[in-house]
């Protein structure tokens, strides 16, 4: 996802919402990368911009930092305990007293020498990939804008650097359920909603498990955060009312009586089959999107 700054402009630099070991997350894509021999332009420019707008949008939100994690490739087989950086202050960190500029700086700092090879002559990188955990969801819409308030999905900025016109393309018609990512769902599904067995084409809408709004771009092109449901099915999906466990077991809200749940047939819910990447998207669809309580 893309935010727009506090003059409605894109800020060029990417993030996602996600869940990690249970908790809510903001994942902030690394920078750098720039080549200009090659004619390779730098990842993410914004990175410093996009920190600062993040840190100030959880302060208005009322929302703590639990742990910040060094998520980079190079980093992923080193325990995690290993990877949390060490801040001049305790966690969690309450950034409604916090100075967001400095803070910001201090925290790159301590990024930049996590796990630095020892041997390196320069100074590291602080615009690294990062994970920032969270005391409490943030909703898209709460990042997205100064004003936090809902933003519809043909609203959400169109950016897409980095991709070629083929995969524009797929995101365009991706985020409504179109195209080739619909094709793919139809072809992985069988032409069948898994949850219904109904097979009428014209009945079946192809959704993003983990919501357009809180994925990266690689997170919407990837047909794995999408699953084929009979209409009715989809919308209790949409809206948190049922979710999937990682056996494929449908999960029913509380607020859904039972009465409800008859008649839209959720008690003769199929168990379905998910995809290894599916888990994953579940499972932040089970923490953050449906309603447990």
């Amino acid at each position: 996802m893309y935010l727009l700054d506090d003059q409605n402009r894109i800020v060029d630099a990417e993030c996602g919402l996600d869940v990690f070991e249970g908790s809510p997350c903001v994942v902030v894509e690394s920078s750098g990368g720039a080549n200009p021999a090659r004619g390779v332009k730098r990842r993410n420019p914004d990175y410093n911009k996009l920190l600062s707008l993040i840190f100030t949008r959880l302060a208005l939100s009322g929302i703590e930092i639990t742990r910040v994690i060094l998520d980079s490739n190079k980093v992923s087989d080193i325990p995690i305990e290993d990877r949390v950086a060490n801040l001049d202050r305790p966690y969690p960190v309450d950034l409604t007293s916090t100075d967001i500029e400095d803070f910001r700086k201090m925290l790159q700092r301590e990024i930049a020498l996590m796990h630095r090879d020892p041997s390196a002559t320069k100074g590291g990188n602080a615009q690294k990939r990062i994970r920032i955990c969270l005391s409490k969801p943030i909703s898209a819409d709460q990042l997205l804008t100064q004003s936090g308030s809902a933003v519809s999905p043909d609203k959400i900025p169109a950016h897409a650097p980095g991709i070629n016109e083929t995969e524009k393309e797929y995101l365009s018609t991706a985020r409504v359920g179109q195209g080739q990512f619909r094709q793919e769902l139809l072809k992985a599904y069988g032409g069948t909603c898994p949850v219904t067995g109904i097979a009428n084409a014209e009945l079946l809408v192809a959704s993003h498990i983990k919501p357009w709004k809180a994925c990266t771009n690689s997170e919407r092109l990837d047909p794995q955060n999408g699953i084929l449901l009979s209409a009715l099915v989809d919308r209790l999906f949409d809206r948190g009312l049922i979710s999937f466990s990682d056996d494929g077991r449908i999960v029913v809200s509380p607020t859904l009586s039972h009465e409800d749940s008859k008649r839209c047939g959720v008690d003769r819910a199929l168990v379905i089959k998910l995809f290894e990447r599916s888990k994953r998207y579940m499972e932040y669809h089970r923490a953050i999107e449906f309603k447990s309580t």
